[in-house]
């Protein structure tokens, strides 16, 4: 029964050809201590026959709702179908090459609800194969040249506080209010790919509240499991999304101008790089991620609108934010070892402040 301390929440588990990994999931989740959860299962339009096991394995599964996708609507498009059959406070998304702790649900909604302030939350992501750290959360550097995932490959054993802030939650695990979605809507179905967590942390952060990672809830995770992309496609979806992030995060017309400049320098850069070494679908996906800023400069504009009309916090707080590791300008302009060096120094600087 619901109480003011248990709260319902939806788990949306997206899949798309998880045959080797969505009965795994969905009977680890089964096996949650938290006792007001459902489960909305939505297969995007998969081609083996996973959606088939998991109906005959869990067809009296009382917690489970199944949505069926006539096409497959990447993950941006397929959680937000999700989202229109959840009833829950808290909205839960979860990969479906995952497995989760008894106690990964109780910590992620006992946190959300002691703390008014957190918006957006990941859980502890770590290796399924050792047990190792795989995402304690991303963090950009300046114009959002680097990422990285805090602690990855680092023991488990390693003394993280139990909530701390991250630029971006790791979309594998994660939980945020129903209240914000109402506000501020879900996840841009016109980018399907890579502009998807991270658009939910900016949508939070200029939304006042705070994005963290809650160490206590604990999920394991294959990463790129059920992943098809190729190198092209994959170059060209990650691009598109960072493209999108500029325009989001960097309202100042002068620093959007520098970040977009900064980016294209480390573009042209690895262009050059990945023609010398003949690899044509890198050059070709770089190209066409740059022509696709060019074709679509009113949707960016658009979207950088609807960003900022509804908040109160300035463009450099937003910044600071999503920002966390500061760099000379110099060693932005094209990838050296030199600027590899001070980031990773950087990085390990900042991940000492988030140990006890």
């Amino acid at each position: 029964m619901q109480s003011q301390n248990q709260p319902l929440a939806s788990i949306i588990i997206l899949n798309y050809n998880g045959k080797n990994y969505l009965n795994n999931c969905i009977t680890s989740v089964l096996k949650t201590k938290y006792p007001n959860y459902e489960i909305i299962l939505v297969d995007n339009a998969s081609t083996d026959n996973s959606l088939q096991i998991a109906e005959q394995h869990f067809n009296h599964t009382p917690h489970l709702k199944i949505i069926r996708n006539p096409t497959n609507q990447g993950f941006s498009g397929g959680n937000n179908t999700g989202y229109t059959h959840c009833h829950g406070k808290y909205i839960v998304f979860l990969n479906n090459d995952t497995t989760v702790e008894p106690n990964w649900l109780t910590h992620l909604v006992e946190t959300m609800q002691n703390d008014p302030t957190i918006g957006l939350a990941q859980s502890k992501i770590l290796m399924m194969e050792n047990n190792k750290i795989q995402i304690g959360g991303w963090i950009f550097s300046d114009y959002l040249v680097r990422k990285h995932s805090i602690a990855q490959n680092q023991s488990n054993q390693l003394n993280l506080k139990p909530c701390f802030e991250v630029s971006v939650a790791s979309g594998a695990s994660l939980i945020i209010r129903r209240s914000l979605i109402e506000k501020y809507g879900l996840f841009e179905a016109k980018i399907p790919f890579f502009y998807d967590d991270t658009l939910l942390a900016v949508k939070t952060w200029l939304a006042g509240k705070r994005v963290v990672t809650i160490t206590n809830s604990q999920v394991h995770h294959i990463l790129g499991a059920t992943s098809t992309w190729n190198l092209e496609k994959t170059t060209f979806n990650l691009l598109r999304a960072k493209i999108c992030l500029l325009f989001d995060i960097y309202y100042c017309p002068h620093e959007l101008l520098s970040a977009v400049f900064i980016n294209g320098m480390h573009t042209l850069f690895n262009t050059l790089h990945a023609l010398k070494n003949k690899q044509l679908p890198i050059v070709y996906a770089n190209i066409c991620g740059f022509a696709w800023m060019l074709g679509n400069l009113r949707f960016l504009w658009q979207n950088r609108y609807r960003r900022w009309h509804k908040t109160n916090v300035s463009p450099q707080e937003l910044k600071k934010k999503l920002v966390r590791i500061h760099l000379p300008f110099a060693l932005y302009l094209l990838p050296t070892q030199l600027g590899e060096d001070t980031f990773r120094a950087a990085v390990a600087n900042y991940e000492r402040k988030i140990l006890e």
